[in-house]
């Protein structure tokens, strides 16, 4: 027999023999439903990490701002408290001073024909329509013209201890009113019984019988 023939024989043999391994052996690169959700399951995976972070960012820029916010408004609160003799933490204020500018004047228990009795308080001269604030928080317990005292506003401590703003010019507040340290209360006047603008001053712990103001103030850290 030919060679030739027994060549192409062969040939044919390995030709198929290939063709037939090749069409079982998988393809690399072909897809399947495995990989397909593998591949999607890292892709949401990506997607929600970067949704967190994002939220994080967004969370801490916030937090930042509300910081930025509230070091502008201790820092503003600070001058302002400075203003009525405070310097501390604005945090742990408790008392200010009433009038940022003043001259002391008549002070407690001072007796003479301008009182009819001892003197109840103490007086802080200054300008007509100067702005007077609360010395401390509390409640708005009465405002209304008070004979001698005139335009005269009381404000009540938590403690019970009645603060006496008299002789003003006009208010800033009302009856039932909540005012925290150094809002304003009203303004310097010359009413009542009074020989010119002033503002003057009672404490009466209790709302019983005058004290010191000049005490009361010193006791609260400040130096009028």
């Amino acid at each position: 027999m030919s060679s030739l023939p027994r060549q192409a024989g062969l040939l044919v043999a390995v030709v198929a023999t290939a063709l037939g391994l090749s069409l079982l052996a998988p393809h690399a690169d072909a897809a399947t439903p495995e990989t397909d959700v593998r591949a999607s399951a890292r892709h949401s995976a990506s997607a929600e990490l970067a949704q967190q972070l994002r939220e994080r960012q967004q969370s801490l820029l916030l937090l930042n701002r509300r910081a930025d916010a509230r070091e502008r408004a201790l820092v503003g609160r600070k001058a302002v408290l400075a203003t009525y003799g405070y310097t501390g933490d604005p945090d742990d204020v408790r008392a200010v001073l009433p009038l940022a500018s003043y001259r002391l004047s008549a002070g407690f228990g001072l007796t003479g024909p301008l009182w009819e009795a001892e003197h109840g308080g103490q007086d802080f001269g200054a300008s007509l329509g100067d702005e007077i604030v609360a010395v401390a928080a509390g409640e708005v317990t009465e405002v209304a013209w008070s004979g001698p005292y005139g335009l005269r506003t009381i404000v009540t401590l938590p403690d019970g201890t009645e603060i006496w703003y008299c002789h003003q010019t006009d208010v800033a507040v009302s009856t039932g009113q909540q005012v925290e340290v150094a809002d304003p209360v009203g303004t310097v006047g010359s009413t009542g019984n009074s020989s010119g603008p002033h503002l003057h001053l009672e404490v009466r712990p209790d709302a019983g019988s005058p004290v010191d103001p000049m005490d009361w103030l010193r006791a609260a850290g400040l130096t009028p």
